[in-house]
Protein backbone atom coordinates (compact mmCIF):
# COMPACT_ATOMS: atom_id res chain seq x y z
CA UNK A 1 0.00 0.00 0.00
CA UNK A 2 0.88 3.51 -1.00
CA UNK A 3 0.75 6.57 1.34
CA UNK A 4 -0.43 8.73 -1.65
CA UNK A 5 -2.34 7.46 -4.61
CA UNK A 6 -2.32 10.13 -7.06
CA UNK A 7 -4.52 10.17 -10.58
CA UNK A 8 -3.09 11.69 -13.46
CA UNK A 9 0.38 12.07 -14.32
CA UNK A 10 -0.16 16.05 -15.14
CA UNK A 11 2.20 18.77 -14.20
CA UNK A 12 -0.19 19.00 -10.71
CA UNK A 13 0.31 15.44 -10.03
CA UNK A 14 3.96 15.67 -10.71
CA UNK A 15 4.54 18.33 -8.59
CA UNK A 16 2.40 16.42 -6.23
CA UNK A 17 4.64 13.81 -6.12
CA UNK A 18 8.24 15.26 -5.77
CA UNK A 19 6.52 17.53 -2.89
CA UNK A 20 5.67 14.23 -0.92
CA UNK A 21 8.92 13.00 -2.05
CA UNK A 22 10.42 15.91 -0.36
CA UNK A 23 8.14 14.61 2.99
CA UNK A 24 9.56 11.15 2.70
CA UNK A 25 6.76 9.61 0.81
CA UNK A 26 6.83 7.25 -2.19
CA UNK A 27 3.12 7.87 -4.05
CA UNK A 28 1.95 5.46 -6.87
CA UNK A 29 0.25 7.56 -9.76
CA UNK A 30 -2.30 6.49 -12.09
CA UNK A 31 -2.24 8.13 -15.74
CA UNK A 32 -5.46 7.17 -17.62
CA UNK A 33 -3.48 7.89 -21.23
CA UNK A 34 0.06 6.51 -22.24
CA UNK A 35 1.85 9.22 -21.75
CA UNK A 36 3.40 11.12 -19.01
CA UNK A 37 3.25 15.43 -18.73
CA UNK A 38 -0.70 15.94 -18.83
CA UNK A 39 -1.18 18.29 -22.03
CA UNK A 40 1.59 20.13 -22.04
CA UNK A 41 3.80 16.93 -22.87
CA UNK A 42 0.63 16.21 -25.36
CA UNK A 43 0.97 20.05 -27.24
CA UNK A 44 0.14 22.79 -25.41
CA UNK A 45 3.66 23.82 -25.30
CA UNK A 46 3.04 28.16 -25.52
CA UNK A 47 2.19 28.52 -21.76
CA UNK A 48 0.35 30.80 -20.54
CA UNK A 49 2.25 32.38 -17.52
CA UNK A 50 0.56 35.20 -15.15
CA UNK A 51 0.70 38.63 -15.65
CA UNK A 52 2.52 39.07 -12.60
CA UNK A 53 5.96 36.98 -13.24
CA UNK A 54 7.09 36.79 -9.77
CA UNK A 55 3.51 34.67 -9.40
CA UNK A 56 4.87 31.87 -11.09
CA UNK A 57 7.37 30.13 -8.42
CA UNK A 58 8.12 27.35 -6.21
CA UNK A 59 8.74 24.12 -7.75
CA UNK A 60 6.98 24.58 -10.74
CA UNK A 61 8.97 27.00 -11.90
CA UNK A 62 12.34 26.03 -10.61
CA UNK A 63 11.91 21.90 -11.23
CA UNK A 64 9.37 21.81 -13.96
CA UNK A 65 9.62 25.00 -16.08
CA UNK A 66 13.22 25.94 -15.58
CA UNK A 67 13.94 21.59 -16.36
CA UNK A 68 12.94 22.35 -19.64
CA UNK A 69 15.08 25.30 -20.14
CA UNK A 70 17.92 23.31 -19.36
CA UNK A 71 16.70 20.49 -22.07
CA UNK A 72 17.82 23.72 -24.40
CA UNK A 73 20.95 24.52 -22.05
CA UNK A 74 19.62 27.37 -20.52
CA UNK A 75 19.30 28.98 -17.08
CA UNK A 76 15.97 29.59 -15.94
CA UNK A 77 12.18 28.67 -17.04
CA UNK A 78 11.24 28.23 -20.31
CA UNK A 79 7.87 28.83 -21.74
CA UNK A 80 8.23 28.02 -25.05
CA UNK A 81 9.67 24.37 -26.00
CA UNK A 82 8.82 21.09 -28.08
CA UNK A 83 6.47 18.58 -26.30
CA UNK A 84 9.64 15.99 -26.34
CA UNK A 85 11.37 18.16 -24.01
CA UNK A 86 8.28 18.39 -21.56
CA UNK A 87 7.67 14.78 -21.48
CA UNK A 88 11.21 13.95 -20.90
CA UNK A 89 11.42 16.22 -17.63
CA UNK A 90 8.04 14.91 -16.94
CA UNK A 91 9.32 11.13 -16.54
CA UNK A 92 12.42 12.57 -14.88
CA UNK A 93 11.10 14.12 -12.06
CA UNK A 94 8.49 11.35 -11.22
CA UNK A 95 11.56 9.26 -11.12
CA UNK A 96 13.61 11.89 -9.12
CA UNK A 97 10.18 11.43 -6.61
CA UNK A 98 10.37 7.66 -6.71
CA UNK A 99 7.16 7.76 -7.55
CA UNK A 100 5.05 4.54 -9.11
CA UNK A 101 4.24 5.14 -11.83
CA UNK A 102 1.09 3.47 -14.44
CA UNK A 103 -0.01 4.73 -17.61
CA UNK A 104 -3.65 3.82 -19.74
CA UNK A 105 -5.21 3.09 -16.20
CA UNK A 106 -8.82 4.37 -16.60
CA UNK A 107 -11.21 5.16 -13.24
CA UNK A 108 -14.43 4.13 -15.07
CA UNK A 109 -16.96 4.69 -12.92
CA UNK A 110 -18.20 5.08 -8.94
CA UNK A 111 -17.45 0.84 -8.72
CA UNK A 112 -13.94 2.00 -8.77
CA UNK A 113 -13.39 4.02 -5.60
CA UNK A 114 -13.89 2.32 -2.18
CA UNK A 115 -14.29 4.04 0.66
CA UNK A 116 -14.70 3.35 4.35
CA UNK A 117 -17.05 6.41 5.70
CA UNK A 118 -15.43 9.32 5.30
CA UNK A 119 -12.45 7.90 3.71
CA UNK A 120 -11.28 6.52 0.14
CA UNK A 121 -9.24 3.45 0.52
CA UNK A 122 -8.80 1.75 -3.06
CA UNK A 123 -9.26 2.72 -6.87
CA UNK A 124 -9.72 -0.04 -9.12
CA UNK A 125 -7.83 0.75 -12.44
CA UNK A 126 -7.45 -2.10 -15.27
CA UNK A 127 -8.92 -4.80 -12.65
CA UNK A 128 -6.77 -4.20 -10.09
CA UNK A 129 -6.85 -2.32 -6.40
CA UNK A 130 -4.85 -0.11 -5.44
CA UNK A 131 -4.41 1.00 -1.51
CA UNK A 132 -3.57 4.17 -0.23
CA UNK A 133 -3.58 6.39 2.46
CA UNK A 134 -4.10 9.82 0.95
CA UNK A 135 -5.50 10.45 -2.30
CA UNK A 136 -4.70 13.02 -4.80
CA UNK A 137 -6.76 13.87 -7.95
CA UNK A 138 -4.54 15.71 -10.44
CA UNK A 139 -6.99 14.66 -13.90
CA UNK A 140 -8.47 16.54 -16.08
CA UNK A 141 -11.83 14.92 -15.62
CA UNK A 142 -11.77 14.93 -11.87
CA UNK A 143 -12.99 11.04 -12.09
CA UNK A 144 -11.15 9.88 -8.72
CA UNK A 145 -13.31 13.12 -7.29
CA UNK A 146 -16.61 12.19 -8.69
CA UNK A 147 -16.55 8.31 -8.12
CA UNK A 148 -15.34 9.54 -4.29
CA UNK A 149 -18.77 11.06 -4.25
CA UNK A 150 -17.91 14.75 -3.77
CA UNK A 151 -20.13 16.90 -5.32
CA UNK A 152 -18.86 19.15 -8.47
CA UNK A 153 -20.44 21.29 -10.97
CA UNK A 154 -20.40 20.86 -14.79
CA UNK A 155 -20.86 23.89 -17.40
CA UNK A 156 -21.96 27.26 -16.23
CA UNK A 157 -23.92 28.38 -12.99
CA UNK A 158 -26.83 30.75 -13.75
CA UNK A 159 -25.69 34.78 -13.00
CA UNK A 160 -27.79 34.50 -9.71
CA UNK A 161 -25.98 31.55 -8.36
CA UNK A 162 -23.15 33.59 -7.13
CA UNK A 163 -23.80 36.64 -7.95
CA UNK A 164 -21.55 36.66 -10.79
CA UNK A 165 -21.95 39.70 -13.72
CA UNK A 166 -20.04 37.21 -16.31
CA UNK A 167 -22.06 34.10 -15.71
CA UNK A 168 -24.29 31.94 -17.86
CA UNK A 169 -25.24 32.20 -21.28
CA UNK A 170 -24.03 35.91 -22.37
CA UNK A 171 -25.09 36.54 -26.16
CA UNK A 172 -24.72 40.50 -25.32
CA UNK A 173 -21.23 39.50 -25.07
CA UNK A 174 -21.00 37.51 -27.68
CA UNK A 175 -18.97 37.66 -31.31
CA UNK A 176 -21.11 38.04 -33.78
CA UNK A 177 -19.48 37.40 -37.45
CA UNK A 178 -20.54 37.60 -41.12
CA UNK A 179 -21.48 37.76 -43.90
CA UNK A 180 -21.91 34.08 -44.03
CA UNK A 181 -24.27 32.28 -46.55
CA UNK A 182 -25.25 29.99 -45.45
CA UNK A 183 -25.17 30.53 -41.48
CA UNK A 184 -26.38 27.44 -40.65
CA UNK A 185 -24.77 23.51 -40.85
CA UNK A 186 -21.71 22.17 -39.00
CA UNK A 187 -20.35 22.99 -36.91
CA UNK A 188 -22.90 25.92 -36.31
CA UNK A 189 -25.76 24.47 -33.52
CA UNK A 190 -29.03 25.40 -32.84
CA UNK A 191 -30.29 29.06 -31.64
CA UNK A 192 -30.39 28.49 -27.81
CA UNK A 193 -33.85 28.74 -25.88
CA UNK A 194 -32.03 30.07 -22.95
CA UNK A 195 -32.29 33.41 -20.89
CA UNK A 196 -29.76 36.01 -20.83
CA UNK A 197 -27.48 35.01 -17.24
CA UNK A 198 -29.62 31.29 -17.21
CA UNK A 199 -27.17 28.67 -16.52
CA UNK A 200 -26.71 25.53 -18.55
CA UNK A 201 -24.22 22.49 -18.91
CA UNK A 202 -22.06 23.57 -21.80
CA UNK A 203 -18.36 23.43 -21.27
CA UNK A 204 -16.19 25.73 -23.65
CA UNK A 205 -14.67 24.43 -26.90
CA UNK A 206 -11.74 21.92 -26.46
CA UNK A 207 -9.14 21.84 -29.48
CA UNK A 208 -5.62 19.87 -30.18
CA UNK A 209 -2.68 21.84 -29.66
CA UNK A 210 -1.23 20.89 -33.06
CA UNK A 211 2.91 21.01 -33.88
CA UNK A 212 3.59 21.94 -37.31
CA UNK A 213 7.05 22.25 -38.74
CA UNK A 214 8.56 23.51 -42.04
CA UNK A 215 11.82 21.51 -42.04
CA UNK A 216 12.81 18.94 -44.90
CA UNK A 217 11.90 16.05 -43.29
CA UNK A 218 7.36 17.31 -42.52
CA UNK A 219 5.54 14.55 -42.86
CA UNK A 220 2.22 15.79 -45.05
CA UNK A 221 -0.45 16.40 -43.56
CA UNK A 222 -2.76 12.86 -43.82
CA UNK A 223 -6.26 12.64 -45.41
CA UNK A 224 -8.62 11.41 -43.01
CA UNK A 225 -10.71 8.04 -43.70
CA UNK A 226 -14.34 10.14 -43.54
CA UNK A 227 -12.89 13.31 -44.68
CA UNK A 228 -15.56 15.90 -46.17
CA UNK A 229 -14.70 19.11 -46.76
CA UNK A 230 -17.95 20.25 -46.68
CA UNK A 231 -17.28 20.80 -43.17
CA UNK A 232 -14.92 23.86 -43.92
CA UNK A 233 -17.40 26.38 -45.62
CA UNK A 234 -17.82 28.60 -42.86
CA UNK A 235 -14.28 28.66 -42.58
CA UNK A 236 -13.72 29.15 -46.37
CA UNK A 237 -16.07 32.19 -46.15
CA UNK A 238 -14.26 33.87 -42.81
CA UNK A 239 -10.32 33.08 -45.22
CA UNK A 240 -12.00 35.06 -48.10
CA UNK A 241 -13.36 37.81 -45.98
CA UNK A 242 -10.20 38.17 -43.87
CA UNK A 243 -8.07 38.37 -47.04
CA UNK A 244 -6.21 35.32 -45.39
CA UNK A 245 -2.56 34.63 -47.55
CA UNK A 246 -2.06 31.08 -46.59
CA UNK A 247 -1.48 28.78 -43.20
CA UNK A 248 1.58 31.14 -42.93
CA UNK A 249 -0.29 34.10 -41.56
CA UNK A 250 -2.54 31.87 -39.27
CA UNK A 251 -0.03 30.30 -37.24
CA UNK A 252 3.45 31.79 -37.43
CA UNK A 253 2.39 34.72 -35.46
CA UNK A 254 1.14 33.06 -32.45
CA UNK A 255 3.94 30.35 -31.40
CA UNK A 256 7.41 30.21 -32.65
CA UNK A 257 8.57 27.30 -31.06
CA UNK A 258 12.77 25.90 -31.28
CA UNK A 259 13.63 23.86 -33.74
CA UNK A 260 11.68 25.65 -36.27
CA UNK A 261 8.09 24.31 -35.12
CA UNK A 262 5.38 26.33 -34.89
CA UNK A 263 2.27 25.79 -32.10
CA UNK A 264 -1.47 25.57 -33.28
CA UNK A 265 -4.43 27.20 -31.50
CA UNK A 266 -7.70 28.49 -32.16
CA UNK A 267 -6.64 31.59 -34.35
CA UNK A 268 -9.29 32.82 -35.94
CA UNK A 269 -13.42 33.13 -35.13
CA UNK A 270 -13.35 29.53 -37.46
CA UNK A 271 -10.24 27.46 -36.54
CA UNK A 272 -9.36 24.37 -34.70
CA UNK A 273 -11.64 24.69 -31.86
CA UNK A 274 -14.77 22.49 -31.69
CA UNK A 275 -17.71 24.40 -29.41
CA UNK A 276 -20.27 21.77 -28.98
CA UNK A 277 -18.25 18.72 -28.84
CA UNK A 278 -16.98 19.53 -25.77
CA UNK A 279 -20.21 19.39 -23.83
CA UNK A 280 -20.50 15.50 -22.97
CA UNK A 281 -16.83 15.35 -22.01
CA UNK A 282 -16.96 15.90 -18.49
CA UNK A 283 -19.56 13.72 -17.38
CA UNK A 284 -18.61 10.97 -20.39
CA UNK A 285 -17.96 7.33 -19.76
CA UNK A 286 -14.46 6.91 -21.39
CA UNK A 287 -16.13 5.54 -24.72
CA UNK A 288 -18.12 8.73 -25.41
CA UNK A 289 -15.33 10.60 -24.13
CA UNK A 290 -12.94 8.34 -27.00
CA UNK A 291 -15.56 9.40 -29.28
CA UNK A 292 -15.58 12.76 -28.60
CA UNK A 293 -11.10 12.58 -29.32
CA UNK A 294 -11.93 11.31 -32.40
CA UNK A 295 -14.39 13.80 -33.64
CA UNK A 296 -12.42 16.48 -32.68
CA UNK A 297 -9.18 14.94 -34.32
CA UNK A 298 -11.50 14.64 -37.48
CA UNK A 299 -12.39 18.14 -37.55
CA UNK A 300 -8.26 19.09 -36.90
CA UNK A 301 -7.12 16.69 -39.14
CA UNK A 302 -9.19 17.57 -42.05
CA UNK A 303 -8.88 21.38 -41.73
CA UNK A 304 -4.96 20.97 -42.02
CA UNK A 305 -5.69 18.20 -45.20
CA UNK A 306 -8.71 21.07 -46.43
CA UNK A 307 -6.02 24.07 -46.17
CA UNK A 308 -3.31 22.28 -48.34
CA UNK A 309 -5.24 20.16 -51.14
CA UNK A 310 -9.06 21.99 -51.44
CA UNK A 311 -9.18 23.48 -54.77
CA UNK A 312 -11.54 26.21 -53.52
CA UNK A 313 -8.72 27.32 -52.26
CA UNK A 314 -5.83 29.51 -54.75
CA UNK A 315 -2.88 27.80 -55.15
CA UNK A 316 -0.99 30.14 -53.75
CA UNK A 317 -2.81 29.57 -49.84
CA UNK A 318 -2.71 25.65 -50.65
CA UNK A 319 0.97 26.31 -51.57
CA UNK A 320 1.83 27.81 -48.44
CA UNK A 321 0.01 25.28 -46.48
CA UNK A 322 2.57 22.51 -47.96
CA UNK A 323 4.81 24.44 -46.88
CA UNK A 324 4.19 23.22 -43.27
CA UNK A 325 3.60 19.62 -42.04
CA UNK A 326 3.58 17.41 -38.73
CA UNK A 327 7.15 16.68 -37.04
CA UNK A 328 8.24 13.28 -37.83
CA UNK A 329 10.23 13.64 -34.27
CA UNK A 330 7.30 14.31 -32.13
CA UNK A 331 3.92 12.15 -30.92
CA UNK A 332 5.74 9.57 -33.13
CA UNK A 333 3.40 6.35 -30.99
CA UNK A 334 0.38 8.87 -30.72
CA UNK A 335 -2.92 6.97 -31.53
CA UNK A 336 -4.07 9.28 -33.53
CA UNK A 337 -1.59 9.04 -36.12
CA UNK A 338 2.68 9.92 -35.96
CA UNK A 339 2.98 13.90 -35.47
CA UNK A 340 0.07 14.15 -33.96
CA UNK A 341 -1.34 15.20 -30.58
CA UNK A 342 -1.87 12.64 -28.47
CA UNK A 343 -3.90 14.45 -25.71
CA UNK A 344 -7.07 16.20 -26.24
CA UNK A 345 -7.08 19.90 -24.56
CA UNK A 346 -9.84 19.64 -21.71
CA UNK A 347 -9.75 23.39 -21.03
CA UNK A 348 -11.73 22.93 -18.12
CA UNK A 349 -13.99 19.47 -17.21
CA UNK A 350 -15.95 19.22 -13.31
CA UNK A 351 -15.49 21.82 -10.70
CA UNK A 352 -15.37 20.20 -7.43
CA UNK A 353 -18.22 22.28 -4.91
CA UNK A 354 -15.98 22.07 -2.17
CA UNK A 355 -14.65 23.97 1.19
CA UNK A 356 -14.59 27.60 -0.61
CA UNK A 357 -15.80 27.77 -4.21
CA UNK A 358 -13.85 30.59 -5.87
CA UNK A 359 -16.41 33.03 -8.47
CA UNK A 360 -15.37 36.42 -9.86
CA UNK A 361 -15.24 38.00 -6.66
CA UNK A 362 -12.17 36.65 -5.52
CA UNK A 363 -10.29 37.36 -8.83
CA UNK A 364 -10.99 41.23 -8.08
CA UNK A 365 -10.52 43.60 -5.13
CA UNK A 366 -11.20 43.63 -2.44
CA UNK A 367 -12.33 39.66 -2.27
CA UNK A 368 -8.81 38.89 -3.96
CA UNK A 369 -6.72 38.48 -0.73
CA UNK A 370 -6.90 35.10 1.49
CA UNK A 371 -5.88 34.33 4.89
CA UNK A 372 -5.20 30.71 3.77
CA UNK A 373 -3.26 31.65 0.77
CA UNK A 374 -1.15 28.50 -1.50
CA UNK A 375 -0.55 30.49 -4.60
CA UNK A 376 -1.02 33.97 -5.91
CA UNK A 377 -2.12 34.18 -10.19
CA UNK A 378 -3.00 36.93 -12.79
CA UNK A 379 -4.37 36.09 -15.55
CA UNK A 380 -7.40 37.95 -17.71
CA UNK A 381 -10.93 35.44 -17.29
CA UNK A 382 -10.41 33.49 -20.40
CA UNK A 383 -13.38 31.42 -21.90
CA UNK A 384 -13.35 30.33 -26.08
CA UNK A 385 -16.36 29.78 -27.60
CA UNK A 386 -18.82 27.45 -25.50
CA UNK A 387 -21.40 27.56 -29.26
CA UNK A 388 -22.17 28.50 -32.49
CA UNK A 389 -25.77 29.41 -33.36
CA UNK A 390 -27.55 31.52 -36.43
CA UNK A 391 -28.71 34.74 -36.09
CA UNK A 392 -30.68 36.77 -39.06
CA UNK A 393 -29.81 36.03 -42.73
CA UNK A 394 -26.26 35.96 -42.71
CA UNK A 395 -24.83 36.64 -39.24
CA UNK A 396 -22.94 33.43 -36.78
CA UNK A 397 -22.72 34.01 -33.14
CA UNK A 398 -19.79 32.50 -30.74
CA UNK A 399 -21.19 33.21 -27.51
CA UNK A 400 -19.22 31.66 -24.47
CA UNK A 401 -16.41 34.38 -24.54
CA UNK A 402 -16.97 36.71 -21.87
CA UNK A 403 -16.03 40.04 -23.45
CA UNK A 404 -17.25 39.50 -26.55
CA UNK A 405 -13.80 40.76 -27.77
CA UNK A 406 -10.37 39.71 -28.44
CA UNK A 407 -9.74 41.25 -25.15
CA UNK A 408 -10.78 38.88 -21.90
CA UNK A 409 -12.07 40.73 -18.76
CA UNK A 410 -8.98 42.26 -16.64
CA UNK A 411 -8.27 40.37 -12.85
CA UNK A 412 -6.69 42.25 -9.86
CA UNK A 413 -3.67 39.94 -8.59
CA UNK A 414 -4.88 37.46 -6.24
CA UNK A 415 -4.88 34.37 -3.94
CA UNK A 416 -5.82 31.18 -4.28
CA UNK A 417 -7.00 29.51 -0.69
CA UNK A 418 -6.54 26.11 0.47
CA UNK A 419 -10.12 25.41 1.18
CA UNK A 420 -10.85 25.13 -2.64
CA UNK A 421 -8.22 21.98 -2.88
CA UNK A 422 -10.66 19.81 -0.42
CA UNK A 423 -13.54 18.68 -0.11
CA UNK A 424 -16.43 20.72 2.21
CA UNK A 425 -15.77 19.81 6.04
CA UNK A 426 -17.91 16.57 6.74
CA UNK A 427 -17.30 15.55 3.29
CA UNK A 428 -14.26 13.02 2.42
CA UNK A 429 -11.61 13.90 4.60
CA UNK A 430 -8.30 12.20 2.34
CA UNK A 431 -8.30 13.75 -1.07
CA UNK A 432 -6.99 16.97 -2.58
CA UNK A 433 -8.00 18.26 -5.81
CA UNK A 434 -5.45 20.10 -7.85
CA UNK A 435 -6.97 20.54 -11.62
CA UNK A 436 -11.10 20.21 -10.95
CA UNK A 437 -10.68 21.98 -7.98
CA UNK A 438 -13.61 24.25 -5.78
CA UNK A 439 -14.50 27.12 -8.78
CA UNK A 440 -17.26 28.66 -11.17
CA UNK A 441 -16.96 28.38 -14.47
CA UNK A 442 -16.03 32.35 -14.25
CA UNK A 443 -13.91 31.53 -11.11
CA UNK A 444 -12.06 28.75 -13.05
CA UNK A 445 -11.50 30.98 -16.44
CA UNK A 446 -8.58 32.76 -14.79
CA UNK A 447 -6.72 30.62 -12.82
CA UNK A 448 -7.19 27.56 -15.32
CA UNK A 449 -3.49 27.72 -16.82
CA UNK A 450 -1.24 24.85 -16.15
CA UNK A 451 1.61 26.78 -14.16
CA UNK A 452 -0.72 27.38 -11.88
CA UNK A 453 -2.05 23.76 -11.78
CA UNK A 454 1.38 22.85 -11.48
CA UNK A 455 1.61 24.92 -8.27
CA UNK A 456 -1.42 23.91 -6.79
CA UNK A 457 -0.42 20.12 -7.26
CA UNK A 458 2.48 21.42 -4.64
CA UNK A 459 -0.23 22.76 -2.06
CA UNK A 460 -1.87 19.16 -2.69
CA UNK A 461 1.26 17.32 -2.03
CA UNK A 462 1.95 19.31 1.13
CA UNK A 463 -1.57 18.97 2.26
CA UNK A 464 -1.31 15.44 1.95
CA UNK A 465 2.07 15.17 3.80
CA UNK A 466 0.53 17.02 6.84
CA UNK A 467 -2.22 14.89 7.13
CA UNK A 468 -0.65 11.81 6.84
CA UNK A 469 1.76 12.96 9.73
CA UNK A 470 -1.09 14.18 11.83
CA UNK A 471 -4.05 11.71 11.07
CA UNK A 472 -6.31 14.44 11.07
CA UNK A 473 -8.53 15.08 8.07
CA UNK A 474 -7.62 17.07 5.42
CA UNK A 475 -9.94 20.03 6.56
CA UNK A 476 -8.32 20.33 9.56
CA UNK A 477 -5.00 21.34 8.55
CA UNK A 478 -2.25 23.81 10.29
CA UNK A 479 -2.31 26.72 7.90
CA UNK A 480 0.82 27.95 9.61
CA UNK A 481 2.45 24.72 8.97
CA UNK A 482 1.84 24.26 5.59
CA UNK A 483 2.52 27.79 4.44
CA UNK A 484 5.84 27.04 5.92
CA UNK A 485 6.07 23.79 4.05
CA UNK A 486 5.25 25.81 0.91
CA UNK A 487 7.42 28.42 1.36
CA UNK A 488 10.66 25.74 2.20
CA UNK A 489 10.89 25.40 -1.47
CA UNK A 490 9.74 28.39 -3.12
CA UNK A 491 6.00 29.18 -3.05
CA UNK A 492 4.71 32.67 -2.81
CA UNK A 493 2.11 33.04 -1.27
CA UNK A 494 1.94 36.96 -1.49
CA UNK A 495 3.11 39.59 -3.33
CA UNK A 496 3.70 43.19 -2.72
CA UNK A 497 1.14 44.56 -5.11
CA UNK A 498 -1.73 42.91 -4.09
CA UNK A 499 -4.33 44.96 -1.93
CA UNK A 500 -3.34 45.33 2.20
CA UNK A 501 -0.09 44.31 1.53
Amino acid sequence: MSDVLIYGATPAGIMAALRLSLRGHRATVLEPTGHVGGIVAGGLVKTDTPDVPEALAGLTRDRYFAGIGAEYGEDGPKFLFEPKAAERVSRRLLEEAGALVKTGRRIGSGADVETDGKRVTAVRTGGEWHRARFFIDASYEGDLMAAAGVPYAVGREGASRYDETLAGFQPSRAYRRGPFKPNTGYPVGPVPRTAEGEGDHKTQAYNFRGVLTREADRLPFPKPEDYDPGRYGHLLQHLRDRGVAGLSSIVTHTAALPNGKFQTNQALFFGFDLPGASWDYPDGSWRRRDEIIAEQARWHQGMLYWLANDPALPESFRADARTFGLPPDEFADSPLGHGFPHALYVREGRRMLGQHVLTQHDLLRPHNTKATSVACWAYAMDSHVVQYYPEGDGTVVGEGTLSGTVVNPAVDLYQIPAEVLMPSRGGVENLTVAICFSASHVGFSSPRMEPNFGMLGEACGELAAQSLRTGLPVQDYDYADLAAALTEHGSVLALPQQEGE
